[in-house]
């Protein structure tokens, strides 16, 4: 563990280009992932308000023939 962290940071204090280079790919991933997630959602919310609505429709136009 004392290896690795010494790796990790330079003579000077600085962190590793290696670790700076994981953290952005880190960061970078789970912004993809959360827009991603973030635009299936939208999809599911219209897909899901379109069943209701016609749900809604539906049973408007039986109850409307039932006297």
């Amino acid at each position: 563990m004392k290896k690795i962290i010494i790796k990790l940071i330079s003579q000077r204090g600085q962190l590793s280009m290696e670790f700076s280079i994981l953290m952005m790919a880190v960061i970078v991933a789970a912004s993809i992932v959360g827009y991603h997630m973030i635009t299936s959602a939208v999809e599911v919310r219209d897909t899901n308000i379109n069943i209701i609505n016609g749900t809604s429709n539906a049973i408007i136009n039986t109850l409307s023939v039932v006297e």
